[in-house]
């Protein structure tokens, strides 16, 4: 059940996103307050995970891949990849205990059809044909997505060790 509550949850973050942009980032924001309610772990776990994403995109960006109406990455998409970044960290046991192959595809997939849905709401416009953009997003995704499922493992693994490893991550209580 909390699978499908916090894939929900993101699912309407990312649509206000998309769809409000600039003028939703207050709702966003909130949101982004909530899930720091939810865990704290996520006050070092959101930015480890966003910058991640946020790079990513810088480069999109910079390549002419992904365009904006601005030289930098809007603030909103910034925003969502920290929603993101939420998403995946309060979902990261029940991430661990799934086959990798299937978070590889799924995240390649998923978060390359995010971007073609966000280029037909007019968030994004694409430089390069739809086809080629469509093979560099999944490329893309499927690296955030190894990168992604690498930090979880090593991230959720430090934590979990708990106070006795000197780790200075806190353990969700």
């Amino acid at each position: 059940m909390r699978v499908i509550l916090l894939s929900l949850t993101f699912n309407v973050f990312w649509f206000a996103a998309v769809v409000g942009r600039s003028d939703w980032i207050p709702m966003l924001v909130v949101l982004l307050i909530g899930a720091l309610l939810i865990d704290r772990s996520l006050y070092w776990a959101m930015p480890l995970f966003a910058v991640v994403g946020i790079v990513g995109d810088s480069v999109l960006s910079h390549l002419g891949i992904l365009q904006f109406p601005h030289p930098h990455l809007p603030l909103w998409l910034c925003l969502m990849w920290a929603g993101f970044a939420s998403y995946l960290w309060l979902l990261r046991d029940w991430m661990m205990s799934q086959k990798t192959w299937i978070l590889l595809i799924a995240g390649s997939v998923g978060g390359m059809l995010s971007y073609l849905g966000g280029e037909r709401l007019g968030a994004v416009t694409f430089g390069e044909p739809i086809g080629k953009t469509a093979l560099i997003l999944f490329g893309m995704w499927l690296m955030y997505s190894v990168v992604f499922l690498s930090m979880l493992n090593v991230l959720t693994r430090k934590a979990k060790s708990g106070p006795d490893s000197h780790s200075a991550m806190p353990v969700k209580k």
